[in-house]
């Protein structure tokens, strides 16, 4: 019976001490990658209300919230695969943006997409 408690007690703390050092291994490799993460990606998808080419923004509208969408002349305009003139998209027009945040919490624009005429 003694032999049958201490190989429990035994077995018991190597879990024990196994568990902790498996688990402080862990912790420096999440603040790692928290650190070293990408910003992530945006995307809007909604209803084109207006385009103004002077202040090179777009307000989509989804649901009933609106969405003030930065582009330049980087953003790149497409239909499915291909690639479009910006002229093509019309007030009205289903899109999806896709860009990210900048610092001050405006969507910028990488691509937008015109799914529907």
């Amino acid at each position: 019976m003694r032999k049958i408690l201490v190989l429990a007690l035994f077995a018991l703390l190597a879990i024990v001490a196994f568990g902790t050092r498996s688990a402080s291994a862990q912790e420096p490799a999440k603040e790692k990658a928290k650190t070293t993460a990408a910003p992530k990606e945006a995307r809007w998808h909604g209803t084109l209300v207006r385009i103004n080419k002077d202040a090179s923004t777009l307000q989509v509208r989804k649901g009933t919230t609106e969405r003030t969408i930065h582009f330049s002349d980087s953003t790149r305009w497409t239909k499915g695969t291909k690639s479009v003139a910006m002229g093509d998209f019309k007030d009205g027009a289903d899109v999806i943006c896709i860009g990210k945040f900048d610092e001050k919490g405006a969507f910028q624009a990488t691509r937008v997409d015109l799914r529907h005429d």
